[in-house]
């Protein structure tokens, strides 16, 4: 089902087909209002209008020396001083001054006063320009009826502008003056705060700037240079310490107090329990040596604990042997600790040299971003400064320009050619207001058609459905009234010719008529013709009940028309749908009455039967309005009633076309009733029956909307076929239809009715020349 998204866009020729088929009303909308154009400049009052012209002198002093301040173009200024003149103040002073309009003041107020005066004042620029490209002179106009009161209000006028002009440049040159000064003390104060944040900038990335970045790298080789030679003293001296701890050990070794006691055959001494003790440890400090680091907590403990005893036996030794330390021994030791402390004091330097190396190292880094900050700040302090400078400039030339206009040399507005005293009236442009009035007749006739044809939209082509709906369009029927005058010939022959066109002229569907209650011999017996068809007996078309619905019949009158042939596409397009499903029952309905649903539903049924060959049966299950045998040129009784109510055999009620294998079921004499479930009930076991006789089955069925019977009928189609009239039926009215029935799928739809705007050029000429006398007289 179709959403409110999926609203049809118009282009440019549907808005032309809309124009064209409401182009009586547009036309009347449009000389309506060229007629009330025409009344409005006949009956217009003669004015007066009383010009003056204003030259406009340039600068006395030249601009080279001083420049003057005004700004705006003199045509700016002349919009700004003309809005200001038509201001309700002092077009008010002007009313009350000379009295304008007092008759439109009693009658319409002061508003409508202000508004006439507005028109009747003109402002225009003379076509002449200076070397500069400024205007050189500008006329202002007044119209009134009153000659003398037109060329007063002029040289009022004049004397205001001008006036005005004086005091708007001496406001122009304050306000620039004002407005320049103010911005000189900002831009102090911002150059000033400018400079601080500077300053504050150097002063704190000291050392970091870009200017240093030579001395930073002249001190990374000096601390580079001093690291190194740092370097070599300490290793010199770790030399020299451990050349001393190595004669110290031999000497001790020589001169421990352990040597002479104690002593076994080796030399050693294995008495005293403390050397015992310190071999122990120094085998263990050898075995954890070789596993750990020497920041093992336990080989730090260890050293520690060798250390203390061997002091402990070298006083133990002192104080047995009883003998003075050597000086030799006091000498190794001095050296030992003197070299031990220029040792810590090499390294504490290489320490501070890699400090100092890091840190210019990290100046030198920083730098790069240091710069780009700093451009920042002295790109923005030298903006500031030439924006000093010029608001300087502008200061002076300011001050001079105020003295300029203060003593009248600038640039000024003086009368060139007084208000004159008009003599003859001036001439109404009338075809502006033909052209005016044309105009607005345009636009509103366009748009009044275009508003109405929006009001109540219709489908008027096929590609609107299928976009709108989202349904199968089976095929588009053109209006009738393209073969009227051909199918009447053919059919009635050149002495009802008259008649015909009355009932054929530009109309699908003629005025409903009764039913056919003429009683006729019934039909009660049947037989089985070939193929197991029923044979019955046939009934001429061409009998007088029902002339005038005959005529509607295009697809046996008018063969070769392009409506016959819409009719055989709707119909291959049927059989194309049904195709594999043996036989079809098919459902004509519409969603309101005069749709020409039985129209179509004869039509079609006869394309199936005489240019498909099809073996089909047209049923009437209209009961309320039966038209079907009308069409088809047949009794209305026996018929679908006698069946349902009567228990008549099916046989006995069928009508035979002619020699073509069509039958028609009509509706039987109306009774006023409806279809009724048990109506219904019969109705499915009986299309039972005649789905093995017949290929196809057209169903004519009461509307959608204004019945309940359609309801009912949907379950018992196989295709439900919507037809839908071409610029006629709503929209929406169709769209409800759409959702009301139901049925084994979504309907397909045959437009009817399409009017010769809406018809695309391939179907506007039949294709082929065989004539329809001959396709008539073969059918």
């Amino acid at each position: 089902m179709a959403s409110q998204s999926n609203a049809i866009t118009m282009g440019p020729l549907e808005y032309w087909h809309i124009l064209l088929r409401r182009k009586w009303l547009a036309l009347a909308i449009i000389f309506a209002c060229v007629g009330g154009g025409g009344i409005v400049s006949t009956m217009s009052p003669d004015s007066y209008r009383s010009s003056t012209l204003i030259l406009v002198e340039s600068q006395k002093i030249p601009e080279d020396y001083v420049k003057a301040l005004v700004g705006p173009s003199i045509e700016e200024r002349l919009s700004s001083l003309q809005q200001q003149i038509m201001s309700r103040t002092l077009l008010n002073q002007v009313i009350r001054e000379f009295n304008l309009y007092p008759d439109i003041l009693r009658r319409d107020g002061n508003e409508a006063v202000i508004e006439r005066v507005r028109k009747d004042i003109k402002v225009v620029t003379n076509a002449t320009r200076s070397q500069r490209g400024n205007i050189d002179a500008f006329e202002i106009s007044f119209a009134h009826k009153n000659p003398q009161m037109a060329m007063k209000v002029t040289a009022n006028l004049a004397s205001q502008f001008i006036d005005e002009n004086l005091r708007s440049r001496e406001q122009r040159v304050e306000g620039a003056s004002e407005f320049i000064e103010q911005e000189l003390v900002m831009a102090k104060e911002r150059l000033e705060s400018q400079e601080r944040a500077l300053s504050m900038f150097k002063t704190k990335y000291m050392g970091e700037l870009p200017e240093q970045v030579a001395a930073n790298l002249s001190a990374l080789d000096r601390l580079s240079l001093q690291q190194g030679g740092t370097i070599d003293a300490l290793q010199r001296a770790a030399d020299r310490l451990a050349l001393v701890e190595k004669t110290f050990k031999e000497y001790e070794a020589l001169t421990s107090p352990t040597a002479g006691m104690g002593q076994g055959s080796g030399g050693t001494f294995t008495g005293d329990p403390s050397v015992l003790r310190l071999r122990e440890l120094e085998k263990t400090l050898t075995a954890l040596a070789s596993e750990y680091k020497d920041n093992y907590p336990d080989i730090i403990a260890l050293k520690q604990e060798i250390k203390a005893l061997k002091a402990e036996i070298g006083r133990m030794h002192f104080t047995k042997e009883g003998k003075p330390i050597d000086t030799y021994l006091r000498e190794l030791v001095r050296q030992r600790e003197e070299l031990k402390l220029e040792i810590a004091a090499l390294k504490d330097r290489i320490l501070r040299i890699k400090d100092q190396i890091r840190e210019y190292e990290a100046r030198v880094e920083m730098a790069p971003a240091r710069e780009q900050e700093l451009m920042i700040l002295e790109r923005d302090y030298g903006n500031l400064r030439e924006n000093y400078r010029s608001l300087l400039d502008k200061k002076l030339n300011a001050r001079l320009s105020g003295n300029l206009e203060k003593r009248q040399k600038g640039e000024q507005f003086r009368i060139l050619d007084p208000a004159n005293l008009p003599e003859k009236p001036e001439k109404l442009d009338r075809l502006k207001i033909m052209l005016m009035s044309l105009a607005l007749g345009c636009g509103l006739g366009v748009g009044g058609v275009v508003a109405l044809e929006s009001y109540r939209p219709v489908f008027r082509r096929s590609d609107e459905i299928e976009s709108y709906l989202k349904l199968r369009v089976l095929a588009s029927i053109p209006n009738f009234g393209s073969v009227a005058d051909r199918t009447q010939k053919l059919f009635l022959g050149s002495a009802t010719a008259a008649s015909a066109t009355d009932v054929m002229n530009g109309r699908l569907l003629p005025v409903r008529r009764h039913d056919d209650k003429r009683n006729g011999s019934h039909q009660d017996k049947s037989s089985k013709g070939k193929g197991g068809l029923p044979a019955v007996k046939t009934r001429d078309l061409s009998g007088k009940s029902g002339t005038g619905r005959q005529l509607d019949l295009i697809a046996k009158w008018s063969p070769s028309s392009v409506v016959a042939e819409q009719f055989r596409v709707a119909a291959a397009r049927l059989v194309l749908l049904q195709s594999g499903k043996g036989s079809g029952v098919t459902v004509i309905t519409s969603a309101v009455k005069d749709e020409g649903k039985s129209v179509v539903a004869a039509n079609l049924a006869y394309v199936l039967a005489r240019n498909l060959g099809k073996p089909t049966l047209l049923i009437d299950v209209d009961l309320k309005s039966p038209t079907v045998h009308h069409c088809m040129g047949t009794r209305n009784f026996p018929g679908l009633r006698d069946v349902l109510e009567g228990g008549r055999p099916v046989d006995s009620c069928l009508h035979r076309a002619g020699e073509l294998p069509l039958w028609v079921l009509p509706s039987g004499v109306a009774s006023g009733r409806t279809l009724e479930l048990s109506d219904i009930h019969k109705l499915a076991e009986l299309l039972t029956e005649l789905r093995k006789q017949y290929e196809h089955i057209i169903i004519d069925a009461p509307p959608i909307l204004p019945l309940a019977d359609m309801h009912m009928l949907a379950g018992i189609a196989d295709t439900i076929v919507l037809v839908v009239r071409a610029g006629l039926t709503p929209r929406t009215v169709v769209e409800k239809a759409v959702r009301t029935i139901g049925g084994p799928s979504n309907p397909c739809i045959i437009l009817n009715g399409l009017e010769a705007a809406g018809v695309p050029y391939y179907m506007q000429e039949s294709y082929g020349t065989i004539s329809d006398e001959k396709e008539v007289g073969s059918a």
